[in-house]
């Protein structure tokens, strides 16, 4: 899965060189400044970071995994990110734990683009993989990130993980890569619950490679049991402290609330939902809420709530970078007009990759770039959507536009030796 030994010196260089270099630099700033990327503070616990923190304090000390009230069992999160950090914890302390775990982060980030150039390399050629580790590189949020303490880093890496297992997967037909693919996928889904539908992109992939029924479903039953197999932990849990069967978590419904409302303005259209102490009861006042809403408003409103769900918050989901705080004084403008770039140069590589596609000049595969575009903006949709819960997939952008970098570059050179060529003729 993860050979170079027919790559040229020249690339295993490059892309060695590159991650080096920003393992060297990432590590010096999580240790330099990663505190001042904190989002909270560790006296009022105001933010996602510190209250992951404090998560993982109280795991390390009675065994409890909470996030809001650090006497309640909690189903607000997803476990996979206390946990990890509480085992760099248990290994170098409360507080060099947070240090270690950003190291960590940098390692992961450093992993990260050789991921990409893997998946840059399946879909098209080294080239494309190369430009898109170098694009990747000089894109500030990846530096940014490993300083947080928030899911980003891992689910970016093991979203990667994800799709380039799956490619490998549907080209080998092995059991085996399948059972590595549910594994990840599993892990994932302890982070973040949005790549629970995931399989949704799988089954287009198998379709456009001409897969038989009978290795769907097979295939389908062998992932969907190793996936089961790694969740069944939390599910068990879930079970025990809730008596109810939860998938994931029970957070959805205030999200989705939140999201219903025009630019996330509450005045708008407004109406007060039911609070309790009960999670379980919350939820389905929040839900009753929603529904209410929708009767009482969204249907009265077709077009103007159908523009806000599926152009206005895509927009606010993709178009600025994740770049809540300045890496060495760089202004967020110059992030910006780079992100801007990318988006438009991978919306122009997407569209290419369709066209050529057709004519079978690139393989039917590659279209899972904008596949994933569509997922997670979707999946996304029904809830509150920023820049940070993109962030993980702008590496699609990322490869859509080294494929169009490559391309003008190969069509260059093509062109220099065709004249190059005439001249010697003449």
């Amino acid at each position: 899965m993860f050979y170079l030994k027919e790559e040229s010196k020249k690339t295993k260089l490059i892309l060695y060189t590159i991650m080096f270099i920003f393992f060297i630099i990432g590590t010096y700033t999580v240790i330099k400044y990663g505190d001042n990327y904190l989002l909270g503070n560790f006296n009022e616990w105001n933010n996602d970071d510190v209250k992951y923190v404090r998560s993982a304090w109280t795991l390390l000390d009675n065994g409890k995994f909470t996030y809001h009230n650090v006497n309640d069992e909690t189903v607000f999160i997803m476990p996979g990110l206390p946990y990890t950090m509480a085992f760099f914890m248990s290994i170098f302390g409360k507080f060099g734990g947070i240090t270690a775990f950003r190291v960590f982060q940098v390692v992961l980030m450093s992993l990260s683009f050789s991921l990409i150039f893997f998946i840059g390399r399946f879909l098209f050629n080294s080239k494309v993989g190369i430009i898109s580790s170098i694009l990747s590189i000089l894109y500030l949020p990846n530096l940014f990130t490993p300083n947080l303490l928030l899911t980003e880093v891992i689910f970016y890496f093991l979203i990667l993980l994800l799709v380039y297992t799956t490619l490998v997967a549907i080209k080998s037909r092995e059991i085996k890569h399948y059972i590595i693919g549910g594994i990840v996928w599993g892990i994932a889904a302890l982070f973040r619950p949005t790549v629970g539908a995931y399989p949704i992109v799988v089954l287009i992939l198998w379709i456009y490679n001409n897969y038989k029924f009978k290795d769907i479903l097979k295939f389908t039953i062998i992932v969907s049991s190793v996936f089961c197999l790694v969740m069944s932990p939390w599910w068990i849990r879930n079970y025990k402290e809730f008596h109810r069967f939860i998938p994931f978590t029970l957070s959805s419904g205030n999200p989705m609330i939140q999201g219903s409302y025009i630019n996330y303005d509450t005045t708008i259209d407004f109406h007060p939902w039911e609070t309790t102490d009960d999670v379980i009861k919350q939820e389905e006042y929040y839900k009753d809420n929603l529904v209410y809403r929708f009767k009482n408003y969204i249907l009265k409103k077709p077009l103007t709530y159908a523009k806000w769900y599926l152009i206005d918050k895509t927009v606010i989901l993709w178009i600025s970078p994740f770049y809540w705080k300045p890496v060495y004084n760089i202004h967020i403008v110059f992030v910006a007009i780079y992100h801007l770039l990318l988006l438009t140069l991978g919306f122009i590589g997407m569209y290419s990759i369709h066209k050529k596609s057709k004519n079978n000049k690139v393989d039917k595969t590659a279209r899972i770039l904008f596949g994933l575009f569509i997922y997670y903006s979707v999946v996304h949709i029904p809830y509150i959507t920023f820049n940070r819960y993109s962030y993980p997939m702008i590496w699609i952008f990322v490869i859509s536009s080294a494929f169009v970098i490559n391309n003008i570059i190969t069509q260059k050179q093509e062109r220099s030796k065709q004249i190059l060529n005439t001249n010697n003729l003449e």
